[in-house]
C-alpha cells in the first residue's frame, strides 16, 4: 500500500510537468522556495553553535515549523487532493495499512524533504561530540515525524468542514495571522534587530514550558545528548516517540470515521427569504442593507477590515516597541488605515461580479449612482469609524499617551472621508475584473490587471496623505500646548472635514459613472467568483 500511494503521489509530481504552463511556473516555484527554505534553515540553525541560547532559539524554530505544518494544509487542501482520504473512499482498504500508505506519500515531495534538510543544521548549530549529532538526527526525523502527522491528523478530522463553505471561509480567515506573521518578520524584526534590542539571550527561558512539548523535547534531547546526558536525551525521545504514535492512533481513529460516514457537505442548504433590512426607504438604504450584508457574512470583507487593524498596529511597531515611544509615528498609522480602507473596497464592481447587472438596472441617472456609492460608503462607514477609532486608541494607550488616541483618531477619520473618498472615484474609473483562483481564498485582479493593483495602492496612500496634511498640522501644533478642550473640537474638525471629501468624491464618481456605466458591465461579467 505504501509503495502504490508513493508512487502515485509521484505519478503526480510528473504529471504537474507535462500540464499546463500555470501549473509548471507553479510547481518550478514552489521547488524553488522548497530548496530556499533547506538552505537557509541549515545556515541559520548553523549558526547558534556556542551560543548560551541556541537550545532556546532551536526550540522557537522547531516550534515555528510545527505551527507551518499545522496550517498550510489547510489552505492546499483544496488544491492537493491526496490531503482529501474521501478520494480513496470507494476502495476496499484497510485503515491502517492506508494510514501507512498516505503518510508514505506526505513523506514524497520537496517540502519533506527540504524540512529535513533545514531542520539538520543543528547537527552543526547545537549538537557536538558523535552521541550528539546521532540524537540530533534523529531527533529531526522525529520532529518532521511529528508535524506530518500533526498535519495529516488535521486534514481528515477537518475534511467535511473544509470540503464546506465554512471551511473555505476558515482557509480565508487563516490569512490574517499569517499575514500578520509575515508583516512582523519583514518590519518590526528588522527595526529591533537595528536598535539592537532583539538578540539570542531575548529567547532566555522562552522554553520555560516549551520544553516538554514536542519540539521543545527533540532540541534539548539533541542539547543533553552534546553535554553527556544520553540517557535523559533517550527519555525525551522516547516521550517525543509516544507523543508521535497517540497523535497516529487519534489519526487513524478519524481516517476510520471520515471513511465510512457519508459527506454532507455538498448538499443543498436551506435559503432563507426576506426583504432587506432599510430597503423600503429607497435606492440608498437598498444599498446600504446590501453592502451591509455583505460586510457581515463575506469571510473576505471580514478579512479586510481586521488586515487594516494588522496594518495600523505594523506601521506604528516602531513607536511601541522603541525606546523613545514617539506618539507623532501614530499619525503614520492613521493614514495608512484609512487608506487602506479606501484601497481594500475600491473596487466595487469587480467584487461584486455579474451581480452587478441588476444593481446597474436601477441605475438609471447621477442621483441613482449618488445613492448608489452614498450607500455603499454608509454601509463601509458603520464599521471603519469605530474601528480607526479603537485601534488609534488602542495604540496610544500602547505608546503610552492615551490622550493623544484622540488626535490620531481625528486623523484617521479625515482620511476616511479622503480614502472612501477616492474609492468611489477608483470604483468609477478604474474597476476592473477580478477572479478567484485555486488554492487561494482571497479574490485577485484577473490576468493582466495586477497593475490596477498596484495603482490602486498608490492612489490611496498619496490621496489620504496629501488631504490629511492640514490635520497632521493642526495635531502636531496643539500637541506642542495639549489642553483637554481642545480635544473634542479637533476631532469634530476631523470629521467634518472627512465628510466634506467624501461629499466631493461621491460627487465626482457619479459624475464619471455616467458616462461609463456600460464599461462597468462588462467588468462585473468579466469578473469570476
Amino acid at each position: 500500500m505504501a509503495r502504490l500511494l508513493v508512487q502515485l503521489k509521484l505519478r503526480l509530481l510528473v504529471n504537474a510537468l507535462k500540464s499546463s504552463a500555470a501549473v509548471q511556473a507553479s510547481f518550478i516555484i514552489s521547488c524553488f522556495f522548497a530548496i530556499v527554505l533547506a538552505v537557509g534553515g541549515f545556515l541559520v540553525l548553523s549558526l547558534f553553535r556556542g551560543s548560551a541560547t541556541s537550545v532556546d532559539v532551536t526550540t522557537v524554530i522547531f516550534t515555528f515549523f510545527a505551527f507551518g505544518w499545522l496550517i498550510l494544509p489547510i489552505f492546499a487542501f483544496g488544491l492537493d487532493s491526496t490531503l482529501d482520504p474521501t478520494t480513496l473512499q470507494l476502495y476496499p482498504l484497510r485503515t491502517r495499512p492506508l494510514a501507512v500508505g498516505l503518510l508514505a506519500a506526505s513523506c514524497t515531495g520537496a517540502w519533506p524533504i527540504a524540512n529535513v534538510i533545514a531542520l539538520l543544521g543543528v547537527t552543526v548549530g547545537l549538537a557536538s561530540g558523535s552521541v550528539g549529532v546521532l540524537i540530533a538526527i534523529v531527533a529531526v526525523l522525529l520532529q518532521v515525524l511529528f508535524c506530518l502527522v500533526l498535519a495529516r491528523f488535521v486534514t481528515t478530522a477537518m475534511a467535511r468542514l473544509l470540503r464546506s463553505r465554512r471551511g473555505r471561509d476558515l482557509g480565508v480567515f487563516l490569512i490574517v495571522p499569517i499575514f500578520a506573521l509575515y508583516e512582523f518578520f519583514a518590519q518590526v524584526v528588522p527595526r529591533l534587530l537595528a536598535s539592537g534590542s532583539l538578540h539570542a539571550s531575548s529567547f532566555n527561558g522562552f522554553d520555560a514550558w516549551m520544553r516538554w512539548l514536542p519540539p521543545g523535547l527533540a532540541a534539548h534531547a539533541i542539547r543533553d545528548a552534546s553535554t553527556g546526558h544520553a540517557g535523559t536525551a533517550l527519555l525525551r525521545l522516547v516521550i517525543l516517540a509516544a507523543v508521535i504514535v497517540a497523535l497516529g492512533a487519534l489519526w487513524i481513529r478519524s481516517l476510520n470515521r471520515a471513511m465510512v460516514t457519508a459527506d454532507t457537505t455538498t448538499g443543498s442548504s436551506r435559503v432563507r427569504g426576506g426583504a432587506l433590512p432599510f430597503a423600503r426607504p429607497g435606492a440608498l438604504a437598498a444599498v446600504a442593507a446590501r453592502f451591509w450584508i455583505y460586510q457581515r457574512r463575506d469571510p473576505t470583507s471580514l478579512v479586510y477590515w481586521l488586515l487594516t487593524a494588522v496594518i495600523m498596529a505594523v506601521v506604528s511597531a516602531s513607536a511601541i516597541l522603541g525606546k523613545q515611544h514617539h506618539p507623532a509615528v501614530l499619525l503614520a498609522s492613521a493614514v495608512f488605515g484609512a487608506a487602506f480602507v479606501g484601497y481594500f473596497h475600491a473596487n466595487a464592481v469587480g467584487q461584486t461580479g455579474p451581480a452587478f447587472i441588476y444593481e446597474a438596472a436601477a441605475l438609471t441617472g447621477r442621483r441613482e449612482l449618488r445613492s448608489y456609492f452614498w450607500g455603499q460608503d454608509i454601509a463601509l462607514g458603520v464599521i471603519a469609524v469605530p474601528l480607526l477609532f479603537a485601534v488609534s486608541l488602542g495604540l496610544a494607550a500602547a505608546v503610552g499617551r492615551v490622550e493623544y488616541g484622540l488626535f490620531v483618531a481625528a486623523v484617521a477619520l479625515a482620511g476616511l472621508g479622503a480614502g472612501l473618498g477616492i474609492c468611489n472615484i477608483l470604483t468609477a474609473t478604474a474597476a476592473f475584473p477580478m477572479v478567484k483562483r485555486a488554492g487561494n481564498p482571497m479574490r485577485q485582479p484577473a490576468p493582466g490587471y495586477q497593475a490596477y493593483g498596484i495603482g490602486g495602492v498608490l492612489a490611496n496612500l498619496a490621496t489620504v496623505a496629501v488631504t490629511a496634511i492640514p490635520m497632521i498640522v493642526a495635531v502636531v501644533l496643539l500637541g506642542q500646548h495639549p489642553a483637554v478642550a481642545w480635544y473634542p473640537v479637533l476631532l469634530c474638525c476631523g470629521i467634518g472635514y472627512g465628510f466634506g471629501l467624501l461629499y466631493l468624491g461621491v460627487r465626482l464618481a457619479a459624475i464619471a459613472a455616467t458616462q461609463k456605466l456600460p464599461e462597468l458591465c462588462q467588468v462585473a461579467l468579466a469578473s469570476q467568483l
